[in-house]
């Protein structure tokens, strides 16, 4: 079973769990807002319709919930047909379309439309605790008035917990929940998969995130590559012992290695377009020489055809030597590409040899040249 396959599977169980927590923004409004039907299809319309009639920041967060919370479904049954995308566009489009979704399709589309508001939010993975055991699960994290705070949208759907998980505190939220990436407990001190399975300890606790601010707003800050690499460094630090912290460490890797092979696909693809336009320039200029220089074309004009060609073999030769740098790839013949390039070298070379002893003739000679 493919790994992404086996953790949306994982996701799904995640909806049994249950827990109790305080919190301090008061329940959920019971008659979720009516948007209209034809702006529920996509987050930037829902979003853009919020903006319109609710204009405080927390008013639009609680409205965002509520809704998605009242029109969004857990889908049991057909959790796989779902769009699992690792385009989170595509996902949220096929979430929206549906109105269906697991935890992780709850958790997105939340998310991206709070961010359609310029509010700051994150998609947290990890455990959280049900039935007696921890199950894969996914929620979000949201920043209101430069402070952190944690929703289940999941839990609350069909507003069955009247909105128990909406704007929690950290300190409380993690009573239930673990993420995968300490990061996203949003505690100075994060505490181990074994305190959250067995209980957790008073004792005295490293800091690991000191400035806890500047160290969420860095890594928002990071491409989505430098964030799976910064979740997986933190996640060696505190150990893979565990079966699902290792399950998804596997899964954070294989999202890296297909980054990875698409910045070397991209790679390799502009090396090959830059070797087909050096191609074309060094064919237009033989062509042209063939044709004994005629059309007439001043001398700066003949040598400009050529001029090109040395940049376009010299950025492609980069480009194959960029190709598996960071992470060995052999999906792609780079050697093949660089005698190919090698080979136009050498032509363009005699062309230019050619060229510099037909510039430095006489007028009168320049014709003889053609036949030496």
């Amino acid at each position: 079973m493919k790994i992404g396959v086996l953790f949306v599977m994982m996701l799904a169980s995640g909806f049994l769990a249950t827990a109790q927590m305080d919190h301090h923004f008061g329940p959920l409004d019971p008659r979720p807002p009516r948007i209209p039907e034809e702006k529920t299809f996509s987050s930037s319309s829902i979003a853009g319709y919020i903006k319109e009639h609710y204009h405080e920041e927390k008013e639009r967060v609680r409205v965002a919930y509520n809704w998605v919370a009242a029109n969004i479904r857990y889908d049991r049954d057909s959790m796989l047909s779902i769009n699992w995308s690792k385009n989170n566009a595509d996902k949220i489009a096929a979430t929206l379309r549906r109105k269906k979704g697991v935890c992780d399709n709850f958790a997105s589309v939340f998310t991206d439309i709070l961010l359609k508001m310029n509010i700051p939010s994150f998609v947290v993975n990890g455990l959280a605790k049900g039935d007696g055991k921890d199950l894969a699960h996914s929620w979000s994290a949201v920043q209101l008035a430069n402070e952190w705070y944690l929703c289940d949208p999941t839990w609350d759907a069909g507003f069955s917990n009247k909105g128990r998980y909406f704007l929690i505190a950290p300190a409380e939220f993690i009573a239930s929940h673990w993420p995968f990436d300490p990061l996203w407990q949003l505690l100075k001190k994060p505490y181990s998969l074994p305190e959250f399975e067995k209980g957790f300890s008073a004792g005295n606790k490293k800091e690991v995130f000191p400035n806890l601010a500047d160290s969420v707003k860095q890594f928002l800050l990071l491409d989505s590559l430098q964030q799976l690499e910064a979740t997986s460094a933190r996640m060696r630090a505190i150990g893979l012992e565990q079966k699902s912290l290792q399950t998804w460490y596997a899964y954070n890797n294989m999202n890296i290695a297909i980054i990875y092979g698409e910045q070397d696909m991209n790679l390799y693809n502009a090396a090959v377009a830059d070797l087909n336009k050096a191609n074309t320039y060094l064919n237009e200029f033989i062509n042209y020489r063939n044709n004994f220089f005629k059309p007439i074309r001043d001398d700066q004009a003949i040598r400009n055809m050529l001029q090109p060609i040395t940049g376009l073999i010299n950025a492609a030769m980069q480009k194959m030597e960029a190709i598996g740098k960071l992470r060995e790839n052999f999906q792609y013949d780079t050697g093949f590409l660089k005698e190919r390039l090698k080979t136009m070298n050498s032509k363009l070379e005699q062309q230019n040899n050619f060229l510099n002893r037909y510039m430095q003739s006489s007028v009168a000679d320049r014709e003889t040249i053609f036949y030496n």
